[in-house]
């Protein structure tokens, strides 16, 4: 309930964060950003960014922890509901059922992102994700 009168103030933030991280990191061919409609108000809670790992050498689960040993706490914050093994073994739902929340799932991380949200810290997550695509970066002809 403190939080609340405080709410806006927050979510502007976070907001000055995501703008940085999406300025950061455009050019980096190996992402997918979290789109960014100019007539929404994102509350930007979570920074999910998609690897595109037919560019990458490597998984969203080594690339992660890379990050974390470069000092970047990330995590997935999502799971399908039908891989969640409750749902398969409750109604058989199977990862073709939902191929696009499928194919999504492995490609996921979300960067932190919060109110007070130093410059160093920021510099340190964009630099470590550069850092991680470019020695990731998948050559061309190679698979």
């Amino acid at each position: 309930i403190h939080q609340l009168a405080r709410a806006e103030e927050m979510r502007l933030a976070r907001e000055e964060v995501a703008r940085q991280y999406r300025e950061e990191l455009a050019a980096i061919e190996e992402l997918e950003l979290p789109p960014n409609p100019p007539d929404r108000i994102h509350a930007w809670h979570l920074f999910p960014i998609r690897l595109r790992l037919e560019r990458l050498s490597v998984d969203r689960n080594r690339f992660m922890e890379e990050l974390k040993k470069a000092g970047v706490g990330c995590s997935v914050h999502w799971r399908p509901l039908h891989l969640h093994p409750y749902y398969t073994k409750t109604f058989g739902w199977r990862k073709a059922d939902l191929p696009v929340a499928t194919a999504l799932w492995p490609r996921l991380v979300s960067m932190p992102i919060f109110p007070g949200m130093r410059q160093d810290e920021i510099g340190t997550v964009v630099r470590a994700v550069v850092a991680l695509c470019r020695r990731h970066r998948r050559r061309p002809g190679r698979r």
